[in-house]
């Protein structure tokens, strides 16, 4: 007896014998994606994956605070350390960077987020700049001249960081670290 042959639900035109093993409709291997336990269509991982993110609104706001105390202190540290000891701060950014991302994974209460990585990385830049001095740098170079004067001022403050080699190693090795231990 001869079979009535199945058609992708995405692809009427190709034949295939596959199906999701989840919803039970036919699918082309163009359309099925391979999981541990066998073939799942993109819209049966998509409703198993949103149940990983459990993050709220709130607990980026929260991500954002945390994340830029810590990194102020962090900066801090880092452009004192970046004008003394270049060697050190390569060994400090990564340790300042995990102790930042588990600080924000800890203040969340380790839910997940889609985002959660990426503001972290943010305020770990932000808190950076303002830990190391820079933002109140441009404030006070452009106090005189208003917006004008602080717009300015950018230029000098980004040669200032670029010449404090030990605060960018800081910056890319603690944002690398964050990014690494967040992204989901």
């Amino acid at each position: 007896m001869a079979e009535t042959p199945l058609y992708c639900t995405n692809h009427p035109q190709t034949e295939t014998l596959l199906r999701c093993n989840k919803c039970g409709r036919p699918f082309c291997i163009k359309c099925l994606e391979r999981t541990p336990v066998g073939y799942r269509c993109k819209e049966c991982l998509s409703i198993q994956r949103a149940g990983y993110y459990t993050a709220t609104p709130v607990d980026y706001v929260i991500v954002a605070l945390v994340g830029v105390v810590a990194s102020v202190i962090g900066g801090a540290i880092a452009a004192l350390l970046g004008g003394i000891f270049l060697l050190l701060s390569i060994f400090y950014a990564p340790f300042a960077g995990g102790i930042i991302s588990e600080a924000v994974h800890w203040s969340i209460q380790r839910r997940r987020g889609r985002y959660v990585w990426l503001v972290a990385c943010a305020s770990v830049v932000v808190g950076g700049l303002i830990g190391a001095g820079f933002f109140p740098l441009v404030a006070l170079l452009g106090r005189g001249l208003g917006l004008l004067g602080v717009l300015l001022s950018l230029p000098v403050v980004a040669v200032a960081a670029v010449f404090n080699l030990g605060f960018l190693i800081y910056i890319v090795l603690a944002v690398g670290t964050v990014y690494a231990r967040l992204r989901n």
